[in-house]
């Protein structure tokens, strides 16, 4: 009878303990690509400028004006080889690609990370990290900076060598964009 009260007085004083604190939400891809025609990035790379803007449709892809094809799938937000965000869109999720015989490792760091570019200050973005591996060990790591509603704001490139030796490689930020949306 002791062990039963012992054991009923467990339970219950673990149903009065606080509730854990809810996970962060994950959003759709499509809140962070925002795909119109007549939407457009200006990105500046080593003092070039470049803009690419959404100029029609072909069925479900988007085609802008530098021949590129992105399209909207139940999953995720994806080119003509991989996914570039993956639904849901959240801290920890993790998909793969295989390019040119290299396997491509994605995952999302944050989902609440930040940028200050020419164009803005973005809050609550999503931060993605590409890693493919180098012919002569360490990796090329990709990260990309999608701001909500907004698109892309932000890519930066670094080599990792295996001695755990980081370099910056190139780094592109958005300066100016207009959604048609």
């Amino acid at each position: 009878m002791k062990r039963l009260a012992l054991l009923l007085a467990l339970l219950l004083g673990c149903k009065s303990a606080p509730p854990p604190a809810p996970a962060a939400a994950a959003e759709d891809a499509r809140l962070y690509y925002p795909l119109a025609v007549g939407n457009s990035w200006t990105y500046q790379s080593a003092g070039k400028r470049e803009t690419i803007t959404v100029v029609g449709r072909d069925g479900p892809w988007f085609i802008d004006d530098h021949r590129g094809r992105l399209r909207y799938e139940n999953d995720g937000v994806r080119d003509a080889d991989r996914y570039l965000l993956r639904s849901p869109v959240a801290a920890g999720a993790k998909w793969s690609a295989v390019e040119n015989l290299v396997v491509q490792r994605f995952e999302v760091l944050s989902t609440d990370a930040s940028a200050v570019t020419e164009a803005g200050t973005f809050t609550r973005c999503a931060l993605v990290r590409n890693e493919q591996p180098l012919a002569k060990g360490g990796k090329f790591i990709t990260e990309w900076t999608y701001a909500p509603r907004i698109g892309l704001v932000q890519v930066a490139t670094k080599t990792l060598a295996a001695s755990g030796k980081e370099q910056d490689q190139t780094k592109l930020q958005l300066v100016a964009y207009h959604l048609a949306q």
